[in-house]
């Protein structure tokens, strides 16, 4: 039997497991402004950093059509074109026609065509003087709004505090910086329910800090301020508090909601901030998790949270239909140190990659794995591996990823 033979024979026993599921809702964890896939993702983009520094960083493309006679293969690696970026975040612009992509060490972005030809990602430009333009360092988080891409950076113009905001075109031409308030300097995520006129973002630490070695990382270099923003006039409301180091922001997917979660890195629990019906919002733990929990997912159906515990070695699966009252539902040990997640428009699949920063990794080898999710949990796929060590030009780290 070949290896896509049998890929396509676990792909259908993990099928009949997941029958009588709900269907898919929503492409979790994008911008809610960026369009939908409506069809089963064909191409995974891996942003990947060269482990040693010595070549260039890169796009790899992952054939995951399944009726693809290369599926689970890299069909493509586009070259950055520079080396030592420390690729890590990227996103879709709200008509999925661009992605944004930037390097936390570099403070450069690319701007890359993925609509002219998906199997082959191009770069449309490339913005080098982001410290210059927008007084900011350590681009992170890639929001779309229409017509216009909204970014979190780490750190000030020369590596330090505080950090910010900035919104551009979709084509690159900056329009404004946006401001913190002076009580939560640091930055991170962000992620915005329109239906509310409301936007929340979190807080990491500065390039000062993060480009060290995790041992010498100053622990008490990191926020844990939580900022609630108007929207549309892109005001801070209020600064709350959760765990240290709350990293991503995920707002519930239904619209009647008005609560969100986020992972703290550093104190091992996913904190709760919810509107209290009177313009406020109050931020409280609500579980706590496996050590370093580095990302955090959503199921389409928003009942479950996905946390990747880096230093567990391990993947968790919550319940949170009930909201005050979590339950740890299924766990998975995909790779050393998983780190991001993606899970699919339709809720059954979830790709996992293995590095967080060049300067926190320890596992030595680079994976990217398919997990899938269905009525008795999640389980590994055991056939598909993306071998992120036997490159042409050596090891590379695999960060972020998206699905066209």
């Amino acid at each position: 039997m070949t290896r896509r033979s049998l890929v396509s024979l676990a792909g259908a026993i993990v099928a009949l497991a997941i029958v009588g599921t709900v269907p898919a809702t929503a492409e979790t964890c994008l911008s809610p402004y960026v369009k939908r896939l409506d069809r089963q993702e064909k191409y995974l983009y891996v942003f990947c950093v060269d482990a040693d520094a010595k070549d260039n960083d890169f796009v790899a493309v992952v054939d995951v059509d399944p009726d693809s006679e290369t599926f689970g293969t890299i069909r493509e690696r586009l070259d950055l074109g520079t080396k030592g970026n420390e690729t890590h975040h990227w996103g879709f612009t709200d008509d999925r026609s661009r992605i944004w992509a930037g390097g936390l060490f570099s403070s450069r972005i690319w701007i890359l065509d993925v609509k002219t030809d998906p199997a082959h990602p191009r770069i449309e430009k490339v913005l080098e003087d982001i410290p210059a333009t927008a007084g900011l360092t350590g681009p992170h988080t890639y929001y779309a709004l229409p017509g216009r891409m909204l970014i979190s950076f780490l750190g000030s113009k020369e590596g330090g505090l505080p950090a910010g905001m900035a919104e551009f075109t979709n084509e690159g031409r900056f329009i404004r910086r946006i401001e913190h308030p002076a009580e939560a300097p640091y930055a991170y995520d962000l992620a915005v329910k329109p239906g509310l006129n409301r936007m929340v973002s979190s807080s990491f630490t500065p390039m000062r800090n993060y480009r060290k070695p995790l041992a010498r990382m100053d622990l008490k270099d990191f926020g844990r301020e939580m900022i609630v923003w108007d929207l549309k006039e892109r005001r801070p409301l209020q600064v709350g508090r959760a765990g240290a180091a709350p990293l991503e922001v995920r707002w519930s997917l239904k619209p009647e909601n008005n609560y969100g979660f986020t992972n703290c890195a550093l104190d091992n629990s996913i904190w709760m901030f919810r509107g209290n019906g009177g313009g406020s919002y109050e931020f409280k733990k609500a579980f706590e998790t496996g050590a370093m929990p580095v990302d955090l997912r959503q199921s389409p159906d928003d009942r479950y949270l996905y946390v990747s515990c880096f230093a567990d070695n391990l993947i968790q699966q919550w319940d949170v239909s009930d909201p005050d009252h979590p339950k740890l539902t299924s766990t998975v040990a995909p790779c050393v140190e998983p780190n991001m997640m993606h899970v699919t428009g339709d809720g059954k699949r979830m790709y996992v990659t293995n590095s967080l920063l060049s300067t926190m990794d320890h596992a030595g080898r680079f994976y990217v794995r398919l997990v899938h999710i269905g009525a008795n949990g999640m389980q590994v796929d055991p056939f598909f591996n993306i071998d992120l060590n036997k490159l042409p030009t050596g090891p590379a780290r695999g960060h972020d990823m998206l699905l066209n």
